[in-house]
């Protein structure tokens, strides 16, 4: 629900609340479908308007990429926020602006309606500029926004119900209360213990004064402050919402500071997440094509095989040929000699080049026999490379069919890189499949993955891009090192206090204090790690640090 009414809602309170009175320095694009506005003080606002996830949130100030990136709303510059709100009921913000000298009175209009979302600047709701199709746009009026009237009480409620027939409740809520979106819908329902393909005229009183009661309670929730958590499922985000979700109570979930936080580590895994299923799904794709492929041309081989090894009985003809000379003149096509060689003497019938006389048919069945050996040699070796190749790709197959997540991924491609670039899966040097980071890599109880940053720029690449919010961060305290990151959902099951307690070994490892007996490490989220402003690389500073006395150690399972 990242771009949800009730989201959009707090997301515009908060900021009219931080950007209010701030200038518009820049506004440009270097990602498809995103508009960044650089704003006075070092934050960006970031505009999605990518079909499958709209978006918006603030985050610190994003460098402009010296290639591939271009102006947008040019007509900003200069141009203060006044104020930032959000329509009565509809996913529509306005950013009023303060008079610039080229255009007075703008407003930027941010529409979240799926595959139609776009960027207006406009004044009174007249467009001037657009950031997706501009062309199409430009001169256009935005409509009003429609203001839908849901059941102000139960009985309103009761009616609607009654009214509609057949329809689901499900689908009857949707029309009623179409600001919650399909997933408050689902635990609204949930809430009331209500099976959503129940027909809407099946509601009976007490399911009727349940539901009522829970969208209300609901509407309550969502007037409060956000708490904004991703729920996971395998690793994987699978919602994104500004409140505890009933229906996913079996599932875990991190919490997040801010919602700006949470909708851009939502987007960020989502994304990635999308990457890794489409290179996965890519590569089974040609794994399928080259098993089946590897499986025909074994099955052409036993073909071949089978015919050459005929060799033995050519070899035969020649012989009982050179023995039985006499009975074989030429123009013969076919000649039945008595097999000398056999036991049972059992008569051969031999079919002859009516060309030839008997010694030269003979030499003429030594040669083949000759050739179906060589042939049946080679066949054998390519049968024997088939079938190495055959078990291979098996084997890639099998062990990618137990990877789900991106770290998954990362690590199946680390490990098998060898194998897939021989089998002509991947290219050497394909950009699009991932080498694990570039830290020191280790495996701790449960699974879980730790990185450690190797020098002082490294440090900075892991705490400040790489790491994630709710990844526990080590350092060793007082002393210059490495930062060190336990991955959260890396591995299974909650981290334990021994896979804590090795982290943080290899904080105080990889630090100027690995030869003391014991070394203290502070320990915290890294979400409540942040680098001051102009320090130097390396150097941050912490918050809610919990201090671990430790003997620097590595583990033994060390990946890189």
């Amino acid at each position: 629900m990242i771009s949800n009414y009730f989201t959009l809602r707090h997301l515009a309170a908060d900021l009219q609340n931080r950007s209010a009175g701030r200038a518009i320095e820049t506004a440009f694009t270097q990602s498809r479908n995103e508009l960044i506005l650089s704003i006075e003080g070092d934050i960006s606002l970031i505009v999605s308007c990518e079909p499958s996830s709209n978006a918006l949130y603030l985050r610190s100030r994003v460098s402009r990429a010296r290639r591939n990136s271009s102006d947008c709303f040019v007509q900003l510059h200069g141009s203060s926020i006044r104020s930032v709100k959000i329509q009565d009921a509809d996913r529509e913000i306005v950013i009023d602006l303060t008079e610039a000298a080229s255009e007075p009175g703008l407003s930027l209009v941010v529409q979240f309606f799926g595959s139609k979302a776009n960027v207006y600047l406009a004044r009174n709701r007249s467009v001037i500029d657009a950031f997706l199709q501009p062309r199409q746009h430009t001169g256009t009026v935005l409509d009003p926004p429609h203001v839908p009237r849901s059941p102000r009480s139960q009985e309103e409620l009761d009616a609607a119900l009654r009214s509609i027939g057949q329809v689901t409740v499900g689908a009857v809520l949707k029309t009623m209360f179409p600001l919650f979106g399909s997933l408050l819908l689902r635990e609204v329902l949930h809430r009331a213990q209500i099976p959503e393909p129940t027909p809407a005229a099946a509601i009976g009183p007490p399911d009727l004064t349940r539901l009522y009661q829970e969208i209300a309670g609901l509407m309550n929730e969502l007037s409060r402050p956000p708490s904004p958590r991703v729920y996971r499922e395998g690793g994987r985000p699978v919602y994104f919402s500004i409140l505890n979700l009933h229906l996913a109570h079996d599932l875990p979930f991190d919490e997040y500071d801010s919602l700006h936080e949470g909708i851009r580590a939502f987007l960020a895994e989502t994304r990635r997440q999308k990457g890794s299923s489409r290179e996965q799904s890519e590569l089974r794709a040609r794994l399928e094509s080259e098993i089946s492929r590897t499986e025909r041309t074994l099955g052409a081989l036993a073909k071949e095989m089978s015919a050459v090894e005929r060799a033995s009985e050519y070899e035969l003809f020649g012989k009982l040929l050179l023995a039985i000379p006499q009975a074989v003149s030429k123009g013969m096509k076919t000649v039945v000699l008595e097999n000398v060689f056999s036991p049972d003497r059992k008569p051969v019938e031999i079919s002859l080049d009516p060309h030839l006389t008997g010694p030269k048919n003979a030499q003429r069945f030594f040669d083949r026999a000759r050739k179906a050996r060589t042939a049946l040699t080679e066949a054998a070796a390519r049968k024997q490379r088939y079938d190495e190749r055959y078990h291979r790709l098996k084997t890639i197959a099998n062990t990618l069919s137990g990877v789900h997540t991106p770290d998954q991924w990362d690590e199946f491609v680390h490990s098998m890189k060898a194998d897939l670039v021989e089998e002509g899966l991947i290219k050497k040097s394909a950009s699009g499949q991932k080498e694990l980071p570039p830290f020191r890599i280790f495996i701790v109880e449960g699974g879980f993955q730790v990185w450690a940053g190797k020098s002082s720029e490294n440090n900075d690449l892991l705490t400040l891009k790489h790491a994630r919010p709710n990844d526990l961060w080590f350092h060793a305290r007082g002393s210059g090192g490495a930062h060190v990151v336990l991955r959260a959902g890396s591995g299974k099951g909650e981290i334990s206090r021994k896979a804590i307690e090795q982290a943080a070994s290899i904080a105080a490892y990889y630090s100027k204090m690995k030869t003391s007996g014991l070394v203290p490490v502070a320990m915290t989220l890294r979400k409540h790690v942040r680098k001051p402003r102009g320090a130097p690389a390396g150097t941050v500073a912490i918050e809610r640090e919990k201090v671990l006395m430790v003997v620097p150690h590595l583990p033994e399972s060390k990946q890189q």
